[in-house]
């Protein structure tokens, strides 16, 4: 007799559960079904693999050795259902995305907006990492296309410049400095700054930059509001917690929450690196996304200005 999948998933439930009851249930079949399929196995093996007792179904020593090998079956079963649904995703069309965890709650949701609609049928994958891993990913071909921070040159990457914008202060309508069309280093040194991780290429230059400040510094020499990303930093500015000092196109996320964007009279550039799998190979998908990824970053950049210019038309 033949050993049929439905048979090894009766025999797994009923191992897992005890009754054929529960196996039934769980399995959304009916429990005569279940009793027939493990008689079928215990048939087709040639082993005896329950004991009934008192209602419950108890494996033998027999059933724990068989149930190693069906478990290895039932991996090799999800090995194939996964290369199944990739081969229908690259049939469709698939497109792995990573970016600077900065990006991945407002710029790349909006690129995203812009470009799903002419590709109604294709799979999307985005994944916020750090800016090694995400070169990591794309030389091993994991990713398809990605946005890392700074300049990125590594075997296996092909990188371009995707921006060199410079940044802005955000803080809260109602805050004092808000009355002011843009802001010196003299003005951040006087208040908490919200300040990305030490170590940070950025957090180290804003230190250096505030710290060439005469007189008393309290961004610096006050308590440490430290975090993570420029999305946190922005939070807490929301909350009134200090000042953040980050790149535009994020910024332009908090602007509903009642953030203002301010200019710097020192221009702080914030880079990040477009990076793609180093192939020969034709990607018209990711070609096509690059191209959304350009035309969002130039539209969001300009309302950024936009917002700094009103802004300032409007400081007393």
């Amino acid at each position: 007799m033949k050993i049929t999948t439905a048979q090894l998933d009766a025999f797994s439930a009923v191992l897992d559960l005890g009754t054929a009851t529960a196996a039934a249930s769980v399995l959304n079949t009916s429990q005569p079904s279940i009793t027939r399929a493990i008689k079928q196995l215990e048939d087709a093996t040639g082993l005896v693999l329950f004991n009934r007792t008192k209602g419950r179904l108890v494996p033998t020593a027999d059933a724990r050795d068989l149930a190693l090998v069906v478990a290895d079956n039932h991996q090799g079963m999800l090995r194939i259902q996964e290369a199944a649904k990739g081969i229908r995703r690259r049939r469709i069309g698939h497109l792995r995305i990573a970016c600077l965890p900065a990006f991945a709650q407002g710029f790349i949701a909006r690129a995203l907006t812009d470009f799903l609609p002419g590709h109604p049928h294709v799979s999307v994958f985005v994944r916020p990492l750090a800016s090694t891993d995400i070169r990591n990913a794309v030389s091993k071909g994991l990713i398809d296309i990605g946005i890392a921070a700074y300049e990125v040159e590594a075997p296996g990457v092909r990188s371009t410049r995707f921006t060199e914008c410079a940044e802005v202060a955000v803080l809260p309508k109602e805050h004092p400095l808000a009355a002011r069309g843009e802001l010196t280093p003299a003005d951040l040194a006087t208040q908490t700054i919200v300040r990305l991780a030490g170590g940070d290429p950025y957090r180290t230059r804003l230190d250096t930059l505030l710290s060439g400040c005469a007189g008393q510094t309290p961004a610096l020499d006050g308590p440490v509001i430290e975090v993570e990303t420029s999305a946190a930093a922005c939070a807490l500015a929301a909350e009134g917690v200090g000042i953040a000092v980050i790149n535009p196109l994020t910024a332009l996320d908090f602007v509903p929450a009642g953030l203002v964007l301010r200019r710097l009279t020192h221009t702080l550039p914030f880079i990040t690196t477009l990076v793609r799998p180093a192939q020969t190979g034709k990607a018209p998908l990711a070609d096509a996304f690059a191209t959304t990824l350009a035309t969002r970053r130039d539209a969001d950049l300009a309302t950024a200005a936009d917002l700094c210019a009103a802004q300032t038309g409007q400081a007393t």
